[in-house]
């Protein structure tokens, strides 16, 4: 077994509630003021986001895929999502372009996942007694992405955004 050490960039607060740790997504718009602090769902196992088709309406996220992709598990034919983009996000103090969610395509109510898109950029460590989230981006990626990757991934500058400066 392969050992090393990382040392992480960013802390943040997450809530652990029994099995789930929920952590906040900040969605940016065109404007470049954020348009939502989504609470979404930690969840490794998942290879794509998903948030609930009525959040992603209301905050503007546009479908550039209607029926793409189908997710298994949530009926014996699985649960059918369009693909939608935001065009910036912000985790753990990580700018991210271009995140691709998967909505499902009904009105269906889901848990809102943060999958393994957004989480395959970084190396995460998990302080389950104070709550808290360690993040460091990864380097390059030595196996192939998958077909539902995000976009560049920079460190969260203040100075970017206007509403963010004292």
């Amino acid at each position: 077994m392969k050992e090393f050490s990382i040392t992480y960039t960013h802390r943040e607060s997450v809530e652990i509630e029994g099995s789930q740790i929920h952590v906040r997504l900040i969605t940016i718009d065109n404007s470049r003021i954020p348009a939502k602090s989504l609470r979404l769902v930690l969840d490794t196992g998942a290879f794509i986001s998903i948030i609930n088709k009525d959040i992603a309406d209301l905050n503007g996220y546009k479908i550039f895929a209607e029926k793409a992709c189908v997710i298994a598990g949530f009926s014996e034919k699985g649960l059918i999502c369009d693909l939608r983009k935001i065009p910036s996000a912000i985790f753990c103090n990580h700018r991210i372009e271009d995140v691709i969610i998967a909505t499902p395509h009904d009105r269906i109510p889901v848990t809102e996942v943060l999958g393994t898109n957004i989480l395959e950029n970084f190396h995460l460590g998990i302080d389950f007694a104070d709550e808290k989230i360690f993040t460091r981006k990864r380097g390059k990626f030595t196996s192939e992405k998958p077909k539902y990757q995000s976009g560049n991934v920079t460190i969260f500058n203040e100075n970017d955004f206007p509403w963010r400066r004292k």
